[in-house]
């Protein structure tokens, strides 16, 4: 049963949900996990919910605002805002942790935590979420479909996860070495023409091997969240297909964690996973993080690999501030909303990802995520990257990166309007993930800068997850890497 608001920021307490809206007339209604017409009033994809289910998170309930009206400006707010909304939740109790999803007008997404502290034992747990109301998208951005869509209203959604799982408590700075070994484990698996786009690939055997060190072979290095058949899918059979013709078939691909370890990691246990006595020259093409594995790899003194060519697209080689754990929210927040606008993407398993690390903040836990804080510009990491290694013979390098704007009325406009990119990167150009000039410019680094990178400018509206449906990055590819 649907109440009016009080613009006044009298609170409205409904179904056991008390919120305060000052500024803001409509209407608002409760709506239990499972109500009829739930999924028909939310238009919720198949994928977020798999997702949801995935990850453990339980849906307690959502809030629906609806025939909302800014009757005025508050003083001093943003875009004539004013002060945020305030809801008041019953808490789930000493044996879950809870988060909020918030869905705008637009579609766009961002997760909120309680302003309690994590731990907190208190019967009610309270969020604080943007007021402005934000006109639903028009034209073509309005035949997207995302993981919530949800025009005209706001939608707050709101699930608890167990702080158990099996009978055992929940390790905060181990969900996710946990989640990863079970979804993203080692793998050196072939890509091929019939299944670079598939999940199940098989691993590598003696005669692969045989094969691949009687030439130049290609390797592909996928990024955070990610994995080799997610991150490549995009890349057109035809040119796929060319590049596997140029390498005589010998094209493979690495899958490996990406949140719990960080790059140096990978290599190490990708070099345990070589037969012994075997000397194999790779060309690499790797996207985001993959670009550091691909640097560690070339590095590596006396290894029994060399890289002679590496392909970095949209890699964070100065960083990117999201990698900071004091903007993993941002960085959740970018990545759900972007997963909305890559049709066709299976997007379960990468938003199981992502809400992996949305449980790491929630639970407070800061350590666990040492994949993550590799990228950030600031940390040890990078700055022993940088330093290179004389040892080695430095690759030939190139790079893609991208200035991203939003096409004009795609619901992700607000991603940049509402300060989720623009408030975080200030001035410097990105691909919503990385600064379009970290990808090619360092100080200091043998084979930086990148000599004549592809830059994709605003007008081609390309985001860090699209790079590889874009016809120039696999034009440049096949010309790379002849």
């Amino acid at each position: 049963m649907a109440r009016n608001l009080n613009p006044d920021g009298t609170p409205v307490t409904l179904e056991g949900v008390t919120l305060s809206t000052p500024g803001l007339s409509g209407q608002v209604e409760v709506l239990a996990a499972g109500s009829p017409g739930l999924r028909v009033r939310e238009g919720s994809a198949d994928g977020f919910a798999e997702a949801v289910a995935s990850a453990g998170f339980l849906e307690q309930l959502t809030v629906e605002i609806s025939g909302h009206t800014e009757l005025a400006p508050v003083a001093g707010s943003r875009s004539g805002g004013g002060p945020e909304i305030t809801l008041s939740i019953p808490s789930p109790g000493h044996s879950f942790a809870q988060v909020l999803l918030y869905t705008a007008e637009d579609g766009s997404q961002s997760w909120h935590l309680p302003i309690e502290p994590p731990g907190t034992n208190v019967q009610n747990l309270t969020y604080s979420i943007p007021r402005e109301i934000v006109p639903p998208p028009t034209g073509a951005a309005s035949a997207y479909r995302g993981l919530v869509w949800a025009i005209g209203r706001k939608m707050l959604k709101v699930l608890a996860f167990p702080l158990l799982e099996r009978g055992t408590a929940v390790v905060a700075e181990r969900l996710a070495s946990r989640w990863e070994a079970g979804h993203r484990p080692y793998l050196l698996r072939s890509f091929t023409p019939d299944d670079y786009t598939q999940a199940d690939a098989r691993g590598l055997d003696t005669q692969d091997w045989a094969h691949f060190a009687q030439g130049p072979a290609l390797l592909f290095l996928h990024g955070t969240f990610s994995r080799s058949d997610l991150a490549f899918r995009d890349l057109p059979p035809a040119q796929f297909q060319e590049l596997h013709n140029l390498y005589a078939g010998r094209v493979f691909a690495f899958d490996h964690p990406t949140l719990s370890v960080d790059p140096a990691a990978n290599v190490r246990e990708l070099l345990t996973r070589l037969p012994e006595g075997l000397a194999l020259t790779v060309d690499v093409v790797a996207h985001s993080r993959g670009g550091l594995v691909g640097r560690e790899l070339a590095a590596q003194p006396e290894s029994q690999l060399v890289v002679r060519r590496l392909v970095m697209v949209g890699t964070p080689n100065a960083g990117t501030i999201l990698a900071d754990s004091g903007h993993w929210g941002g960085l959740v927040d970018r990545m759900t909303n972007l997963l909305q606008f890559v049709p066709g993407n299976p997007v379960t398993d990468v938003l199981d990802a992502v809400l992996t690390v949305l449980k790491h903040l929630a639970l407070g836990a800061v350590q666990g995520l040492d994949g993550l804080t590799a990228m950030d510009p600031s940390g040890d990491y990078l700055k022993k990257l940088r330093l290179g290694t004389p040892e080695r013979t430095v690759p030939v390098l190139h790079a893609v990166a991208s200035d991203y704007d939003p096409p004009s009325g795609s619901p992700l406009s607000r991603v940049s309007r509402n300060g989720l990119t623009d408030l975080v990167f200030g001035r410097d150009g990105n691909d919503l993930v990385v600064p379009t000039l970290g990808t090619y410019q360092l100080d200091g680094v043998p084979g930086f800068p990148v000599p004549g990178p592809l830059i994709l400018e605003k007008v081609a509206g390309v985001e860090h997850t699209a790079y590889f449906g874009h016809p120039a990055v696999g034009e440049h590819l096949l010309t790379w890497l002849r």
